[in-house]
């Protein structure tokens, strides 16, 4: 499922009550959640989101098999993080995977 592939890193003091909320918000869309410790993923009918603490902040990657399906998984996070995050970013800048400028990690 190499569609579209975006990906992301957000600044977050505590990455563990981001992941708890969103794994709560989203238990009606996604189909699954394999837990691997520090990095989560969910799978979607028409597509995925990683999600992995960094140092000092969150990694999300999130691919889908079109874009539409991969913005509403997109979407669906960044709301995730305004409503569970008291100090949200006003921008989360997506990055193309394979384009644009690199993603730090």
């Amino acid at each position: 499922m190499r569609g579209y592939v975006f990906e992301c890193r957000v600044v977050l003091s505590n990455t563990t009550l981001f992941l708890d909320q969103t794994r709560l918000r989203l238990a009606g869309y996604y189909e699954i959640m394999i837990d691997h410790g520090t990095v989560k993923t969910f799978v979607f009918i028409d597509g995925y989101a990683t999600t992995g603490a960094v140092d000092g902040g969150l990694r999300m990657r999130v691919g889908a098999t079109n874009l539409v399906s991969s913005h509403a998984i997109r979407t669906a996070f960044e709301k995730s993080i305004l409503d569970v995050v008291p100090s949200a970013p006003e921008k989360i800048a997506w990055y193309s995977v394979g384009q644009g400028q690199p993603v730090t990690i």
